[in-house]
C-alpha cells in the first residue's frame, strides 16, 4: 500500500505541497521515503499519480496511479505493484477526496 505521511494541508499549501511516500506499491516510479512535490491546482489525468483521502478512512492519505476517469468525474486508481491496493479494494475516488497530483515523477 502506498500511503503518504499524514499532515494537515491548508488551503494555501494545496497549491503546492510535499508528500513523503510510504510503502512500495508505486515502485519503481515513486520510491519509499522520497519526497515529491504535488499540487492541487491541476486535476489528475490518466497516468498521473493522484494524492487523495482514502474513501474508507479519510484520515489516511494515499498516492495511486489514475487508470480511468469515470463519467461522473470520479477516479479509478491502481498500484503499479501487483499486490498493492487499488479502487478494486476501496472503491472509486470521488473528485472531492482528491487533493492533487504528483508533479515531476
Amino acid at each position: 500500500m502506498t500511503r503518504i505521511k499524514n499532515s494537515p494541508i491548508s488551503y494555501i499549501k494545496r497549491i503546492i505541497f510535499l508528500v513523503t511516500v510510504e510503502g512500495e506499491s508505486a515502485m519503481p516510479s515513486l520510491l519509499p521515503s522520497r519526497r515529491y512535490f504535488a499540487s492541487g491546482l491541476f486535476s489528475p489525468r490518466v497516468g498521473d499519480f493522484a494524492v487523495f483521502k482514502n474513501p474508507k478512512n479519510t484520515d489516511e492519505l494515499f498516492v495511486k496511479k489514475v487508470s480511468k476517469i469515470l463519467s461522473d468525474g470520479s477516479y479509478f486508481v491502481e498500484s503499479i505493484f501487483s499486490a498493492g491496493s487499488s479502487s478494486a479494494d476501496f472503491g472509486d475516488i470521488p473528485k472531492e477526496l482528491v487533493l492533487g497530483k504528483i508533479l515531476f515523477v
